[in-house]
């Protein structure tokens, strides 16, 4: 080793050149290795966090409380949120069901006059929801309260092949309160009141 080097090398020297370098080395670990622990609970905010870097994976949906701001909605706010069914309808069995029957149709034709019956733009700019021939279920449940069938029965929305070369359809129909059924062939013969069904919406 150079004589002017040894002599400048003492122990002193040569200890703060090493914590120098432990350190600088240890500083860099530390920054590599902070977990959780090191964080003190409610110290980091929102600006903390890269924005969109939290999903669903990393939230549980249960642990979450009520919005704040959703619990001082006035009432009309929360009205207009809940979803209700449209006039002249009656709820069952999760749908919506007209309080009246039409005149009777075949198949094919009350299908088509429940889809067109109401396509007026809503708020938001959604087409209002189209109206369909109702479920047995539906019909069986509005049939529980003060309202019977039409005579000969009502079409629902059921359907089944008629057996024909021709590919016609076999309508399913509620004859009665307690919900007894029969098919009526849509061969324009055999023609059914019926009413129209539309989903709840706000």
């Amino acid at each position: 080793m150079p004589p002017r080097i040894s002599s400048k090398l003492t122990y002193a020297n040569v200890t703060a050149t090493l914590a120098l370098f432990v350190a600088l080395g240890g500083s860099s670990w530390a920054a590599i290795t902070i977990t959780g622990k090191n964080v003190r609970n409610g110290s980091l905010t929102g600006k903390d966090i890269k924005r969109n870097s939290i999903g669903a994976r990393q939230v549980n949906e249960t642990r979450l409380g009520p919005v704040r701001k959703a619990l001082n909605l006035g009432v009309d706010a929360r009205r207009g949120l809940q979803v209700a069914c449209p006039g002249g309808t009656l709820p069952a069995a999760g749908g919506c069901v007209e309080a009246r029957p039409r005149p009777a149709a075949g198949y094919d034709s009350a299908v088509l006059a429940c889809s067109g019956f109401d396509a007026t733009p809503r708020v938001g700019g959604d087409l209002a929801h189209e109206r369909r021939l109702p479920t047995h279920a539906e019909l069986r449940a509005l049939f529980t309260r003060d309202i019977a069938p039409a005579p000969g029965g009502e079409l629902t929305g059921h359907i089944y092949p008629a057996g024909d070369a021709n590919g016609n359809v076999t309508a399913l129909t509620v004859v009665s309160k307690t919900g007894r059924v029969a098919l009526a062939p849509d061969d324009g013969n055999n023609p059914r009141a019926f009413r129209c069904a539309v989903d709840p919406y706000n």
